[in-house]
């Protein structure tokens, strides 16, 4: 690179001070992109529909909330999900809506117009 090109000492402290701001204000919007995330950790995610961890665990287990709500970060051996702020929330508080043997103790003494 030929030596007029170079930027002197002045202008060089001006671009690092520029790119030094620049960093910061990229910090700044990564840090508030986390804490607005569509992605919520299982107990932020029990908070919001108002279950226990244990509790947690059985609904996984028989599959609610599922799909593209839920992502495994972890491993199969040691999992961590991730839920969908909407869509997971949206899936466990509809769960029952469309089985109606979920409110009844048997499915045939549930209503026929359900």
């Amino acid at each position: 690179m030929p030596l007029s090109l170079l930027p002197d000492a002045d202008e060089r402290s001006e671009l690092l001070y520029r790119l030094t701001r620049i960093e910061a204000v990229l910090d700044s919007l990564v840090r508030a992109q986390e804490k607005h995330s569509e992605w919520i950790d299982s107990e932020e995610f029990c908070k919001q529909v108002g279950i226990a961890p244990k509790q947690l665990t059985y609904y996984m287990s028989k599959g609610t909330p599922g799909g593209d709500a839920v992502r495994n970060i972890g491993t199969v051996a040691r999992p961590r999900y991730r839920f969908h702020r909407v869509k997971a929330v949206d899936q466990f508080l509809n769960r029952g809506l469309h089985n109606p043997a979920l409110y009844f103790r048997t499915a045939k003494s549930a209503p026929k117009n359900m």
